[in-house]
């Protein structure tokens, strides 16, 4: 008697296991208005199976008998449950006719399984690409100044402009620069003089005295130019730069999308920028020193004037 109540029990508790999982699983996912009927039949028809079935276990005798009842009843349970669980998981109508011949549960009418729609055709026209976004360059404020350089005529106008925007990055400027060409050689030929005038007076005690000579010979249709720069302190007259250049003028170059000429002046260790001033015989701009390797800081500004 023991062993019945026990059995009775565990019977019990798989039929509530069993309804709390259907009621769980109708939670968990939404079906379709045909896949609910579905579900409401399946339902009805466990509720009829386990009392006509259960019926029959309390009228055996034997507990054999009853052990083989349970095992029926518990391997109907399970295949509807598995049958209801793969009903929702593939969302789609499940054919009762299937169910019926795994439960073989009476009276069960099986349904009609819609023809499942055709699957779209895929196009044959390739994906475009994605539009990439335009990189934009932004425009220095230094070659943006030459608008107003342009404009003005008197050289402090012109210095007081390019000292308020000076070159940011002089050593980025110089690897964008080309050399001139023979046609803009020609307006810096001849001899020029001038000063470079330093701002901080305790790192330079005195300004330099700039010259430059060039000389652009043509001889039996051939043409070659050579070129000589020098600095000189204005103090004391002693020349400690001397910077010769043949068939190529290698110290002067112009940077792209500017109208700047860059004059290397030191060997590397400064570079003046400088514009006309109302004609070729004049010229004045910037002078930049270099700090370390590459970079170079704005620390004055210089004047030139073609002499004969």
């Amino acid at each position: 008697m023991k062993n019945s109540t026990t059995l009775l029990l565990g019977f019990f508790l798989l039929i509530g296991v069993s309804f709390a999982s259907y009621e769980a699983g109708q939670k968990s996912v939404s079906t379709l208005s045909s896949e609910a009927s579905i579900e409401e039949k399946v339902k009805a028809d466990l509720v009829e199976l386990t009392k006509k079935d259960f019926e029959e276990y309390q009228n055996l005798k034997t507990m054999e008998d009853r052990y083989k009842k349970a095992d029926e009843i518990l391997g109907k349970i399970v295949t509807v449950f598995l049958a209801d669980l793969g009903l929702k998981l593939s969302f789609k109508p499940l054919n009762p006719a299937l169910l019926e011949g795994a439960c073989a549960i009476p009276g069960l009418a099986p349904a009609v399984t819609p023809t499942p729609s055709p699957a779209p055709q895929q196009s044959n026209m390739s994906t475009p690409p994605a539009a990439t976004t335009p990189t934009i360059v932004k425009t220095p404020a230094w070659i943006l100044n030459e608008k107003r350089i342009a404009n003005m005529d008197r050289e402090e106008d012109i210095l007081r402009a390019l000292k308020q925007n000076p070159i940011e990055d002089l050593f980025t400027t110089l690897k964008s620069s080309h050399d001139i060409s023979r046609g803009e050689a020609l307006i810096i030929e001849g001899r020029f003089q001038g000063e470079i005038h330093f701002f901080d007076r305790k790192k330079h005690k005195s300004d330099w005295i700039l010259y430059w000579e060039i000389n652009d010979i043509t001889a039996q249709g051939r043409t070659s130019s050579s070129s000589l720069i020098t600095l000189t302190e204005k103090s004391n007259g002693k020349t400690f730069s001397r910077s010769r250049g043949n068939q190529m003028l290698k110290n002067f170059t112009r940077p792209d999308g500017s109208k700047a000429l860059i004059v290397n002046v030191n060997d590397d260790d400064g570079y003046i920028q400088i514009y006309p001033v109302g004609g070729t015989d004049q010229w004045v701009g910037n002078y930049y020193e270099k700090s370390k390797i590459g970079e170079y800081n704005f620390v004055g500004q210089v004047t030139l004037n073609r002499i004969p």
